[in-house]
């Protein structure tokens, strides 16, 4: 992971978005998986053939499944290993989720051989997100520190709660603390480049940070 030379501050409603999600802030927080190839966002996974024509029903991985009708193709395959880029030829939804034809899949024994496989989107593809907004995997990662530039730990997971989103930081010690993403706690956020490591500057209360280390004790 890598940080940005320009900082961004999360503002009070400040959200972790999922893969390609558009329009106003969610309500949860989903990870867009990011992976070794070009198309490395993860949006769904292909879960079965849905009818005998070629199409397959797709577990969205973002929480706007109408994200489907937004692009044209897709990367079509394993997790971990490079897949097909693959159009989407007709897109509907049915009990909430997309039902996809993808190019070249014909048939039910063809759209057999998709099951489980993870649907992909470049990085330029997301849709983008205002300022004071990130997607997870911008935050899984990166190191945490003080003002002062104090180490703290690093940005392991992002959790979703009925108020803010939660990060999950953990310290040097091994222990995890839940950080609500908020602008008061999270004064600074520096989104990973291609060469540098992310940055979270968080302005954390005495006694807020180790409390399940001391717990265990």
């Amino acid at each position: 992971m890598a940080s940005g030379a320009t900082a961004s501050r999360p503002g009070p409603g400040t959200r972790v978005d999922p893969a390609g999600h558009r329009g106003d802030p969610p309500a949860d927080l989903s990870a867009g998986a990011p992976a070794a190839t070009a198309a490395d966002v993860v949006i769904g996974q292909v879960v079965r053939p849905f009818g005998r024509r070629g199409e397959v029903f797709v577990e969205p991985l973002t929480d706007d499944p109408g994200r489907f009708f937004e692009i044209g193709s897709a990367e079509v395959g394993p997790a971990d290993q490079p897949g097909t880029r693959r159009g989407l030829e007709s897109v509907r939804i049915h009990k909430g989720r997309p039902v996809i034809r993808f190019d070249g899949i014909t048939d039910i024994g063809s759209a057999e051989s998709l099951r489980g496989m993870e649907v992909r989107i470049g990085e330029a593809e997301r849709a983008p997100l205002p300022d004071g907004r990130y997607y997870s995997d911008q935050l899984v990662g990166c190191r945490a520190e003080t003002e002062d530039g104090a180490p703290l730990g690093e940005i392991v997971d992002t959790l979703d709660t009925a108020g803010p989103s939660l990060l999950v930081l953990r310290g040097p010690d091994g222990s995890e603390d839940l950080i609500p993403f908020v602008e008061a706690l999270c004064v600074l956020v520096e989104p990973p480049t291609g060469e540098t490591a992310g940055r979270v500057v968080l302005s954390v209360p005495d006694g807020l940070l180790g409390l399940n280390a001391r717990g265990e004790g």
